[in-house]
């Protein structure tokens, strides 16, 4: 319970902190346009820019996205291939029997079977 309770909030308050960088984002990039490219737009081209606006911010959220999808593609690659190197190191070993073994276990018994009939 207490762990599920945790990773919620782990959850949220990275949600939040991604909307608040996704916020100043949103005023760097506004302030870009109405500094470098507004003068250079007549007045009435207000739509203009608010489209340009918009396809900055959809071209930046697609590289972004693509980009961080082939770093979880590679990440989640190395980790199967871990995996598989740790699956093939980790194949069961034929059980060895030695003597030294053997011997032991009948001496352990043995002193069991002792005890239980001196109680």
């Amino acid at each position: 319970m207490v762990r599920t309770v945790l990773e919620k909030m782990v959850d949220l308050a990275t949600a939040g902190f991604g909307l608040v960088a996704a916020l100043a984002w949103n005023d760097l990039i506004k302030q870009v346009i109405q500094d470098f490219i507004a003068p250079y737009v007549p007045k009435g081209w207000g739509l203009f820019s608010m489209v340009l606006y918009a396809l900055v911010v959809t071209a930046l959220a697609v590289w972004v996205t693509s980009y961080l999808g082939r770093l979880v593609a590679i990440r989640k690659d190395k980790e199967e291939d871990r995996a598989e190197g740790a699956a093939l190191d980790e194949a069961p070993q034929p059980l060895v029997l030695r003597s030294e073994d053997i011997e032991e276990a009948i001496f352990r018994a043995m002193v069991r079977f002792r005890k239980m009939d001196k109680e």
